[in-house]
């Protein structure tokens, strides 16, 4: 399916009750969880077209009218599959049914990704972002939404166990990303959830193939492991969404006592600390200087550098970042 059905509900009244519920749900969400109030703002949705996105999109609109917010929505066909035309036309027609303003950008990824030396799956990201990051300062939007929902957060939370995160980062992504201007409403509902709801709104979505590719690390922690842990614990996705809202608040907690200036963490500072704290600070003043997730491990070998005195000794970063023992201290800074 390329283009939307042009008669779809336009109002909450028009959904079945379970179904405006849900959507109101998902809206108390967003308020109460990621302390976030919508009205008067402008929200842009990032659209793929999917299932996930379709379902963010029809949720966004719908509570739009019941409160007064602004949504629009941003595509970026990739340039990766024959489909991909289609799903830029599928994007263009399902705002123009539901009134909202669209963007659709193209990208060339696999030669932006051969520029940089990183994956498909990176280069792409990056130039969602990029494509957010200018759609914002150009609109006038105040966030930017995201349909990741609780079986992406599963997914996420195995990854960063597998790449060796820790802790309140295990417990995966945030709702909220007041650096990029980024909330996820859905972050805690399952994908199954969304397919009930598109399906009732009656909208349709489009299917990405390439989500089956077994070459890609996250593809097989979503159609092969998890499968098997929700073998032995059907209520698996339930924990995660304790295990998020646990390390929400555990994170709203640090973030209270890491205050100040972090590019320049002097000696002084650092030896008032417990090493809990200065672990703490250490990711704190990384997640400062913009995405990429710090390792537990290159955090614990930071701090005993430091405790060492081992000056000049440099850390890299996921993100290009970088941390520096100093005699003073401690320097964190892009890597340029």
């Amino acid at each position: 399916m390329t283009s939307a059905p042009a008669d779809i509900p336009q109002t909450l009244q028009d959904l079945l009750p379970k179904w405006a519920h849900f959507c109101l749900y998902a809206g108390r969400f967003v308020e109460e969880e990621l302390g976030i109030d919508l009205d008067g703002r402008r929200v842009l949705v990032g659209l793929s077209g999917g299932v996930d996105s379709t379902a963010l999109l029809l949720v966004l609109h719908y509570l739009s009218k019941r409160v007064d917010f602004t949504v629009g929505a941003a595509h970026l066909d990739h340039q990766l599959r024959p489909e991909s035309a289609g799903d830029a036309a599928f994007a263009r027609s399902l705002c123009e049914n539901l009134g909202i303003d669209c963007v659709v950008e193209s990208c060339d990824v696999a030669r932006l990704a051969e520029e940089r030396g990183v994956g498909l799956e990176e280069a792409g990201r990056e130039a969602r972002y990029r494509l957010y990051a200018a759609l914002r300062e150009s609109g006038g939007y105040d966030y930017v939404a995201l349909g990741h929902q609780l079986d992406d957060l599963s997914e996420d939370v195995l990854m960063r166990l597998i790449r060796g995160a820790g802790w309140p980062g295990l417990s995966g992504m945030p709702g909220y990303d007041p650096l990029r201007a980024l909330i996820r409403p859905l972050l805690l509902i399952p994908k199954s959830t969304l397919r009930a709801f598109v399906t009732h709104v009656g909208t349709g979505w489009r299917e990405d193939a390439s989500n089956a590719d077994p070459t890609m690390t996250r593809n097989r922690v979503r159609n092969e492991i998890l499968p098997l842990i929700e073998k032995e614990n059907p209520a698996f996705w339930q924990s995660v969404a304790r295990l998020w809202r646990i390390g929400r608040v555990e994170q709203d907690f640090w973030d209270g006592l890491e205050s100040g200036a972090c590019e320049n963490l002097d000696n002084t500072r650092l030896k008032s600390l417990h090493k809990a704290e200065r672990l703490h600070l250490y990711k704190a003043c990384l997640d400062r200087l913009g995405p990429g997730q710090a390792l537990a491990d290159t955090l614990f070998k930071l701090d005993e550098a430091w405790r060492e005195k081992r000056n000049s000794a440099v850390f890299q970063f996921p993100g290009d970042k970088t941390a520096t023992i100093t005699a003073s201290g401690v320097v964190f800074s892009p890597k340029h």
